[in-house]
């Protein structure tokens, strides 16, 4: 299979309807009920090959609550005592949305990345990134062609909220896939131009221009375009990373994201440590979470015995 043939879909017309009903259901992968979300592996039946499908109810925005009151919308009573009311509506569109997300054709890696897993602390040091990680990362890198596509504007650039373009200090920062639209649950992406940044442990202290471009260029984007101030945004980086192209996370400090919290390492902390020990992620030890079904717990699982 091409890497170039794998594909990341957000599904919301008709056409994207259609493309499902070429799809059986295998089974679930994962599933949140605090956020509505469910992730399933899914056949493909005329070319026979897998898809992670993930399902997501969106969250309520002001203006459709407003507008479910306005409409006669079918109901089904459930409990009705005294002052208290239950009931169930069925109310048409645009309010019965469900977003959907399709990766096809999914690799055996993208199936057990979204796939609930028992989850385990490991501490890494200097030596283990040299010795272990770094093996890992090059034997099961996820392609990068949708990252190349966003920076070389082949793809996705309607949705690019703002662009530094130089090639050292410059990024794009684009909404995540998984943003509903609504503005507390923002959620984006910062995407740097470089390409020889895997992660935080390729960072030292020639990157804190970098890392001070994008913390305040991203406050005064997120100000302008959507009126959040900075002490309402939070800003971090992921360690281990979903992929291993440097970007940082960005959301509205109320949006809930489904991802394990214990990866989130906080931007303005990682400019402090680079600012007082320009190495500090070349000798740290770094604290973890590797999943148990997962390539890198292979070379990790001696620390557990």
């Amino acid at each position: 299979m091409s890497e170039s043939e794998i594909k990341k879909v957000k599904l919301e017309t008709a056409e994207g309807a259609s493309l499902l009903n070429s799809f059986e259901f295998v089974r679930v992968l994962n599933e949140n009920n605090l956020s509505k979300l469910m992730i399933i592996l899914a056949l493909n039946k005329l070319e026979n090959k897998n898809g992670v499908v993930i399902f997501e109810k969106p969250h309520f925005g002001q203006n459709d609550i407003k507008s479910m009151l306005e409409t006669n919308s079918p109901f089904e009573m459930d409990i009705q005592n005294d002052i208290y009311n239950k009931f169930k509506i069925f109310p048409s569109k645009p309010f019965n949305s469900i977003q959907v997300q399709l990766i096809y054709p999914a690799t055996e890696q993208h199936i057990q990345k979204y796939s609930m897993q028992q989850m385990l602390f490991v501490s890494e040091t200097a030596e283990d990134y040299a010795n272990l990680t770094l093996k890992f990362i090059d034997q099961t890198q996820l392609n990068l062609n949708w990252v190349y596509n966003i920076l070389e504007h082949k793809k996705e650039s309607e949705r690019i909220i703002y662009e530094d373009a130089d090639p050292v200090n410059g990024f794009i920062l684009l909404p995540d896939m998984k943003w509903d639209g609504q503005v507390e649950n923002l959620y984006a992406l910062a995407i740097v131009h470089q390409k020889n940044i895997l992660s935080l442990r390729s960072l030292n202290a020639q990157h804190l221009p970098l890392l001070e471009n994008i913390r305040d260029k991203c406050y005064t984007a997120f100000k302008e375009k959507f009126g959040i101030r900075r002490e309402q945004v939070r800003a971090y980086v992921h360690y281990q990373p979903s992929f291993y192209h440097f970007h940082v996370h960005l959301s509205h400090i109320k949006y809930q994201s489904p991802a394990m919290p214990d990866r989130n390492i906080p931007l303005s902390q990682v400019i402090n440590n680079l600012t007082f020990y320009p190495d500090y992620y070349q000798k740290s030890t770094l604290e973890m979470v590797i999943k148990k079904d997962d390539k890198l717990y292979d070379l990790y699982k001696h620390k557990f015995d």
